[in-house]
């Protein structure tokens, strides 16, 4: 029998009706593959769906930007309609997704009033009051830049049933009224996370389903990967919003989380075992030190 799936993940299009309305978009980074509708999922998902695998929990990613641009007959409510997760989970990462990730939210909830709907990343972390207080569809907002351990909580208290009362990082509704939980949960390192392309490809055969793994629209013909070498930063670039002083004030981190050297490589290694592509470094590779650098490079 198969197993009821712990959480989907699911990624939204900028604007849901897309394909219905015109719209006029503004410009993008060059630095930014995906197209203005902005399919490209953030790289948390991979590293989140590892982790709670490894934890014992069952976890979907869906693209469901990506099928809306392959497929102009594609049915976002067909399909989230006959999924039966025990949660899911929207990214709220990027602020051209909040019209997006909204209306599929609402859609889910309504379409399963009694599944949960769990919101996450840097905008939901700075928005996750206004979320939980306007939005009745949403449940709980898992806030800062490492969600893996307190979404491992979360879940178990699903699986449960039980109320989050003691999981971090977690802002959430208890009959009718707002709860905000100390966003205690800030990693020292990055060394408990993976970067596994691999992982992915598991994904892709067990659901039989390329196109809701596919990070961006050409990744196929040109698959670009990434590893990152921290969470946080030590500046503060006037034209960043992920400065030193963002990190700190709405994410409590205080310095940045590395991930060591050694494990950075090995991640690079792990790409070059399933892909023939190009692998991005995120991150100065001498922000830490000289030695950061050095022992990467040896």
């Amino acid at each position: 029998m198969k197993k009821q799936d712990d959480l989907i993940l699911i990624h939204a299009p900028s604007i849901y009706d897309f394909r219905k309305l015109p719209i006029m978009h503004g410009p993008i980074s060059d630095v930014v593959p995906s197209t203005p509708i902005f399919e490209m999922y953030p790289i948390g998902f991979t590293s989140l769906s590892e982790y709670l695998e490894r934890k014992g929990f069952q976890v979907r990613i869906i693209n469901v930007a990506m099928k809306m641009i392959k497929d102009p007959a594609f049915d976002a409510e067909a399909l989230i309609r006959k999924l039966n997760p025990r949660a899911f989970g929207f990214d709220l990462h990027w602020m051209p997704h909040v019209q997006g990730s909204l209306a599929l939210a609402e859609m889910a909830k309504r379409l399963h009033p009694e599944t949960p709907v769990l919101f996450g990343g840097l905008s939901s972390t700075y928005f996750h009051e206004d979320l939980v207080q306007n939005y009745p569809f949403i449940d709980y907002v898992i806030r800062g830049d490492s969600t893996e351990g307190p979404m491992a909580m979360l879940l178990a208290a699903i699986r449960a049933k039980e109320p989050p009362r003691d999981v971090p990082n977690v802002t959430w509704r208890e009959n009718g009224e707002m709860r905000v939980n100390p966003l205690s949960y800030v990693p020292e390192t990055m060394d408990h996370i993976a970067i596994d392309y691999g992982h992915i490809m598991k994904k892709v055969v067990k659901y039989r389903d390329m196109t809701g793994y596919v990070p961006f629209t050409n990744w196929l013909e040109y698959p670009v990967t990434a590893v990152f070498t921290c969470r946080g930063c030590s500046y503060n670039c006037r034209t960043c919003g992920g400065s030193a002083y963002g990190f700190a004030r709405y994410a409590n981190r205080k310095k940045p989380a590395f991930r060591a050297p050694e494990l950075l490589a090995e991640d690079i290694f792990r790409v070059c075992d399933h892909l023939n592509a190009p692998v991005m470094i995120i991150g100065d590779i001498y922000q830490a030190g000289d030695d950061y650098g050095e022992r990467l490079l040896s």
